[in-house]
């Protein structure tokens, strides 16, 4: 607004705008969306992972190596930036492969059930259907509250 006003020259308003270290922060941030459209961040956890294994202390200090070698030459903020994404994808990694254990785990059993962790359906050797239970009252017993039962127990 100041150039358009004639307050003061465009090139003093773009020199306090668009100062290096501006410059620097719009550039990394293009490197690391670039990194992360051609997946290179997953390659560099991938390749992270294979070096250091997934032991949680190892990993993080792989993370940290990496985020020192890369503080050598840029900001403090832009390796934020840059390794935010790899950090991601070796979560990612970790998630999936923790979950591919759990499901061949689950298939290794051959497709057998657990049989303790089923309901019984069975009552004295006959399955029972609850759609197709029929109630036959017992002899002596009726359903309607008007009429008086006939049985009786036998005294002792």
């Amino acid at each position: 607004m100041f150039p358009l006003f004639g307050i003061t020259a465009s090139k003093e308003v773009a020199s306090a705008y668009f100062k290096d270290f501006h410059l620097l922060l719009i550039g990394v941030i293009c490197l690391a969306t670039s990194i992360e459209k051609w997946n290179l961040h997953k390659r560099i956890a991938l390749r992270m992972v294979m070096t250091v294994g997934v032991n949680p202390a190892w990993l993080t200090l792989g993370l940290m190596s990496s985020t020192a070698f890369l503080s050598m030459w840029l900001s403090n903020t832009s390796t934020a930036a840059m390794v935010m994404p790899i950090v991601e994808a070796v979560a990612q990694q970790i998630i999936s492969a923790q979950a591919e254990v759990e499901a061949t785990q689950m298939t290794s059993l051959g497709g057998s059930t657990n049989h303790g962790l089923e309901i019984d359906e069975s009552v004295n050797g006959q399955e029972t259907n609850e759609r197709n239970e029929k109630t036959i009252p017992a002899p002596g017993y009726g359903n309607d509250a008007g009429k008086i039962s006939s049985k009786t127990e036998p005294e002792k």
